[in-house]
């Protein structure tokens, strides 16, 4: 399965915006091209079956994450359901009908998809069973490799879920180690208190634990002695544990442990070892035991005096409980034992008083509390001693049973003597045997508000019924009122699909004048889910109704434009017309010889109140189907005049009557798509063709050829004479209806373009592939303008209206998106307006010599090169006051938190790349490591990766001074040499007093070194050092002195 995402619901004001939009009258205005799509929520699988719990209390905090915008006190809690999926744990908004977060995951689903996870080995620590405690607040499950782990769901920061955002895993509270158990987990259950648990075994063991210590306290085993082995006879049953119960009495420490044997043990923590035999043990089952519970048969007292059980053996027992006393000698007492005294005890005895046949087996089972109080005025056949229950399994239909009492007079056990039928759900509201039945049971409380009416808000509902099928649908069952004859009405108030099949078609139902009442304005949508029914999702709360009545898998779905009208076609042959107000079935179209996977209403509104010879005779709506026998068909619509009687009457469906038909193509026909005039019919085929059809006898008008891969889907342009088409050759293709000629190709797509959809006033399109991929393109310049990874696998279905798009996909996600491009627009025009001000104030603060306010604007800007700037300001500034060019910086450093910190030495690590902002890149460091200590900046994650990338660079710059100060030298050897060769002595010293060389003159053994060198031919000799016949220039040979003296004497001469 794949993640979740998972999104918030549409509220109120989401949905008035988008009725104002759909009413305003904007023909004149000029469309806007669409530039972003924003995913607003989501439909994700959250159930993949097993145990469902609903929260006991109101529920917790922070289900989708810690908001900024809301403070800890204005938190509200949010009702939630637990709920197996896929070896994790998922937390279903209850209100709402949305995946929230899962407990492995969080609220977004990790990258790896499902398919990976099916390939990769088995996950040890997929959670096999789970106990909520009564608080919501401790969870403690069981992984595959028998590990129990606690966990914390309160909603607290930084103590329920990680993340900064609080959208992370739920974080372990504790780690309470092994089960202790041969084989995994079965099933849990949380004792009343909170405190102690109890967790059952396929081995057939069962354990108790105390969470406060994390250990358990109590160990029962299946084969102990004391117990009866006459069960394991029964084919050859283990005796597998498949239920546990804890007494509701918080006073008892009562714990009921059923099997697949059918055997029931009642346990009783306060019992010692020694007392084994005093526990109960009931075999009157033939079946696996699947559901207990305790009960008071009268308001006299709180003591809980009986019990019912049930299971896959088709009977409801009811026993009753009394207390007996047992005498039995002290075996561990010798001195008593001599004496011979009895030790007195007082034990609690089952008997069975009654046996009911349900004719089904029976996965759930729970009692109404105070169920006269839903019918007052009918006291004559509940009364308020009496007893209802509820029961639920393969037959797919909740049914209700009331006990019956017993005269006071008769001495019996109990006052009850048995259970009798009172009521069972309606067959048009039931969920039906052949889909699988019902497989547990949810009571809700008044306190959850989990109903949310047609406002959007949360209103009181006193008790629901939660009916969990084995699709993974939840029902919300209302058993809070009565009709006449005092029989409840187990009618759906709504459902909650907790697992899509691969969904194959959706249509987004429009809202016209003539479909919105007061009853229904919540945007809908209905989707064809690779299963013979039809769902019908409101997308405020994502509440389903269920269309059924098909045979075989849907295949396709349309709307009428009219939006009261649903056609649905599938595998069965046949094509039905739907009353979407009622949910009934209006008409039906029967003609095809195979399965049909195509249909599509005709577009002209004002057509569908035409009735009587006219509609008869093609002037009115019609419906068009094409089928995988490669036939195309019409079908003349009677009227909504008619269609209407039919639904709200309920009626017997008009069936209809082939007004035209035509072999179309050679091969499967994909997509059927009318015309908005209805002039026009076109089909795509995989035989590589669209042909268009003329609407009223479905004669050829034209072949589209140009595609080389069958054709997906065609839609009809509804502002110009053009039709688009995209095909399985990974292209979408715009083609005029003037000469059929092809006149735009968008190339883009990397595998095959399944659907595509006009939009922006026929100036745009909207395509999906096969990779999951949703691409918007510009008609005028052919470029893809926007790309969203909408899914994990093949968009199979997709469709816009105004501002909307929703996409379906074999995924089983269902995914609503708005346009955003207003929104983005808007917001980058005062983003641009903020950095333009921004930029005015960095100036003007640079201007005044107002450093640190210019460098904290420069910083929240994100513009190294301006903080660059700003620091070359500081460190010029300090070194013209004749200060440390660290000084200032210094003082700036110190206010920094680790994200500022951060930052600035990632620009520095970028500075430092070039040698001319070297000295301002190290200095920054320096300021930075000398203000704050080395252990709290150990502390900063990602700290030791810029540092390794300044590091290197740091060296470079270093060794490149050090060659320079080495080469600075040969300066002053250079002057001083130049100095040598004059002839005058005062101009030397002169030069020699006035300047200053790195390193001055050194007398070493007789020779003058400079920087480290000798001077060739220059000595220092004892004699007079000024004489010129002294000083010798660099490179002179004594020849060339000897000859400058002889030349001195000859002029002296």
């Amino acid at each position: 399965m794949a993640s979740i995402v998972e999104a918030y619901p549409l509220d109120d004001e989401e949905i008035e915006m988008d009725k104002a939009q759909q009413n305003d009258d904007t023909v004149n205005e000029k469309p806007t091209l669409s530039k972003s799509w924003t995913e607003q929520s989501a439909h994700a699988p959250s159930y993949s079956g097993g145990k469902v719990t609903l929260c006991h209390t109101k529920g917790t905090r922070n289900l989708y994450g810690i908001s900024e915008d809301i403070s800890n006190d204005e938190i509200s809690l949010t009702p939630f359901i637990l709920a197996p999926c896929g070896g994790d744990l998922t937390l279903i908004d209850a209100i709402h009908g949305v995946k929230a977060r899962t407990i492995r995951e969080g609220c977004a689903r990790s990258s790896r998809d499902e398919e990976e996870d099916e390939d990769e080995s088995i996950d040890t620590d997929a959670i096999v069973a789970y106990a909520l405690a009564p608080n919501d607040y401790d969870l403690v499950t069981a992984s595959r490799n028998n590990i129990l782990r606690h966990y914390d769901i309160s909603g607290s920061p930084s103590v329920s879920y990680s993340g900064t955002d609080g959208r992370g895993p739920a974080k372990v509270k504790k780690v309470l180690g092994r089960s202790g158990h041969d084989l995994p987990v079965a099933c849990m259950e949380f004792h009343c208190s909170g405190i102690f648990f109890a967790t059952g075994s396929v081995d057939g063991n069962v354990k108790v634990w105390d969470l406060r210590g994390g250990y358990a306290t109590h160990s029962f085993r299946y084969h102990a002695p004391g117990y009866s082995t006459n069960m394991s006879g029964r084919g050859g049953l283990r005796g597998s544990v498949t239920c546990l119960n804890w007494c509701p009495d918080v006073t008892k420490l009562w714990l009921g442990v059923g099997r697949d044997d059918g055997s029931i043990r009642v346990h009783d923590l306060r019992i010692k070892e020694e007392e084994i035999d005093d526990v109960v043990e009931m075999t009157d089952h033939v079946g696996a035991v699947t559901c207990m519970v305790w009960a008071n048969s009268s308001n006299k007292s709180n003591e809980l005096d009986v019990l019912f059980t049930a299971g896959r053996d088709a009977v409801v027992n009811t026993w009753a409980i009394v207390e007996e006393e047992r005498t039995q000698s002290g075996q561990k007492k010798k001195k008593k034992k001599e004496v011979g005294v009895d030790v007195p005890r007082t034990i609690m005895s089952y008997k069975r008083v009654h046996t009911l046949p349900v004719y089904e087996n029976v996965e759930a089972l729970k009692i109404l509390p105070k169920f006269h109080l839903l019918a007052p005025g009918h006291s004559d056949r509940i009364s308020k001693h009496d007893i209802v229950i509820a029961t639920a399994g393969s037959k797919g239909v909740v049914r209700l049973w009331k006990t019956i009492q017993r005269s006071e007079h008769e001495n019996v056990l109990t006052s009850i003597a048995g259970l009798e039928f009172l009521y069972e759900q309606d067959e048009s509201s039931a969920f039906g045997e052949k889909r699988g039945g019902y497989k547990g049971l949810i009571l809700t409380s008044p306190k959850q508000n989990l109903f949310l009416d047609r406002n959007g808000s949360a209103s009181d509902v006193p008790l629901e019924l939660i009916a969990v099928d084995a699709e993974h649908n939840f029902s919300f069952l209302n058993v809070s009122t009565c009709d006449e004859e005092g029989k409840t009405l187990l009618t759906s108030n709504r459902i909650i699909i907790g697992h899509n099949d691969e969904i194959l078609d959706l249509k987004i139902i429009p809202v016209t004048e003539m479909s919105l009442t007061r009853d229904d304005y919540q945007r809908r949508v209905a989707v064809a889910t690779n299963s013979a029914q039809v769902k019908v999702f409101d997308l405020g709360s994502y509440s389903c109704q269920v269309l059924e009545g098909h045979s075989d898998t849907v295949l396709c779905v349309d709307v009428s434009p009219c939006g009261r009208y649903l056609a649905t076609s599938g595998k069965d042959q046949t094509m039905r017309i739907w009353h979407l107000r009622t949910g009934t079935t209006v008409a039906i179209a029967i003609g095809h010889t195979e399965g049909v996977g195509a249909t599509a209403f005709s577009r002209k509104i004002g057509r569908f109140d035409v009735v009587g010879k006219a509609a008869k005779n093609g002037g009115g709506s019609f419906v068009v189907t094409a089928s995988k026998d490669k036939t195309l068909k019409r079908w003349n619509l009677p009227g909504s005049t008619i269609l209407d009687s039919i639904g709200e009457a309920g009626g017997v469906c008009d069936e209809l009557q082939v007004f035209a038909s035509v072999r179309a193509h050679d091969k499967d026909i994909n997509i059927v798509s009318v015309a908005p005039n209805d002039s026009l019919v076109a089909t795509g085929s995989q035989d590589k063709t669209v042909k268009l059809w003329n609407s009223t006898d479905l004669s050829l008008k034209g072949t589209l050829k140009g595609h080389k891969r069958g054709i997906w889907d065609c839609q009809f342009s509804m502002h110009d004479r053009v039709i688009a088409t995209c095909s399985g050759d990974k292209t979408v293709k715009l083609w005029s209806l003037g000469d059929y000629s092809c006149v735009r190709t968008f190339q883009g797509h990397s595998s095959s373009a399944l659907r595509v959809r006009f939009l922006s006033g026929g100036l745009q399109l909207m395509s999906c592939d096969a990779e999951g991929l949703v691409r918007l393109w510009t008609i005028r310049t052919n470029d893809c303008v926007f790309t969203m990874d909408a899914h994990e696998d093949k968009i199979w279905a997709m469709d816009i209206d105004n501002n909307m798009l929703i996409t379906g996909g074999a995924d089983s996600r269902l995914k609503l998106f708005r346009d955003t491009t207003v929104e983005m627009e808007q917001q980058s025009r005062e983003e641009q307006e903020q950095i333009i001000l921004k930029e005015q104030k960095l100036a003007n603060h640079l201007r005044h010599n107002e450093y640190e306010q210019a460098l904290d604007i420069a910083l929240d800007m994100d513009k190294p090169r301006q903080v660059l700037k700003v620091l070359v300001a500081i460190t010029e500034n300090d070194v013209s006051n004749m200060k440390d060019a660290i000084t200032t910086l210094q003082s700036y450093v110190k206010a920094w938190d680790t994200t500022r910190i951060l930052q600035v030495l990632k620009y520095c690590r970028e500075w430092n790349t070039r040698s001319r902002n070297s000295y301002i890149s190290m200095i920054t460091v320096k300021a930075i490591f000398t203000k704050f200590p080395a252990d709290q900046l150990a502390l900063v994650d990602g700290l030791a990766e810029v540092l390794s990338g300044i590091a290197p660079y740091a060296e470079r710059h270093y060794e490149r001074i050090d060659r320079l100060h080495s080469n600075s030298y040969l300066i002053d050897f250079a002057l001083l040499s130049m100095g040598s060769m004059q002839s005058g002595d005062d101009d030397f010293i002169l030069w020699e007093k006035s300047s200053k060389p790195v390193l001055p003159p050194k007398v070493i053994d007789g020779r003058v070194q400079v920087g480290g060198k000798d001077i060739v031919g220059f000595r220092a000799d004892d004699g007079d050092s000024t004489s010129s016949s002294e000083v010798l220039t660099v490179g002179e040979s004594d020849s060339g002195s000897d000859s400058g003296e002889s030349s001195d004497e000859s002029e002296s001469d």
